[in-house]
C-alpha cells in the first residue's frame, strides 16, 4: 500500500474511540484508488481528502469511511465535490453517525456504496 502523506492536522486529536489520530493512507489498486479514512474530519482536516484526491486522479476512488469516528457537514460537502470527474465509491460499514448524515441530508442517491473497500 502506498501511504499518501499520513497528515496529523496541527489542531488534531485522538480519535475519542480507536485513540488514532487523524489522517488518511492511500492505495493504488489495478482499478483505481483506495482512500482508507480514520479518526476525526470536520472543517479542519477534510482537506486531506481534497489532497488526496487531486494526488490520484484515478477515474475509481473508493474512500473507505469505515474508521471514521467523527464527522459534520464538512465530509459530505467534500465528497460531493470529490464526485466531480471521478467514479466514487464509498465502503463501511458506515459508522452509525455518518449513516444518519447522508439520510437527514438526503444525499445517500447521490453515491454509490460498498459494504466494505475490499
Amino acid at each position: 500500500m502506498h501511504e499518501y502523506p499520513i497528515h496529523a492536522h496541527p489542531h488534531a486529536r485522538p480519535a475519542p474511540v480507536s485513540g488514532q489520530v487523524t489522517g488518511i493512507a492511500c492505495e493504488k489498486r489495478p482499478d483505481g484508488v483506495l482512500v482508507h479514512l480514520r479518526g476525526e474530519f470536520g472543517v479542519d482536516t477534510v482537506h486531506l481528502i481534497t489532497d488526496a484526491v487531486r494526488a490520484w486522479p484515478a477515474d475509481l476512488i473508493v474512500i473507505d469511511l469505515s474508521q471514521v469516528s467523527f464527522t459534520d457537514s464538512s465530509l459530505l460537502h467534500c465528497l460531493l465535490d470529490a464526485r466531480v470527474g471521478h467514479q466514487l465509491v464509498l465502503a463501511g460499514p458506515l459508522p452509525h453517525q455518518l449513516d444518519r448524515l447522508f439520510d437527514i441530508t438526503a444525499t445517500r442517491s447521490l453515491f454509490t456504496f460498498a459494504p466494505d473497500a475490499e
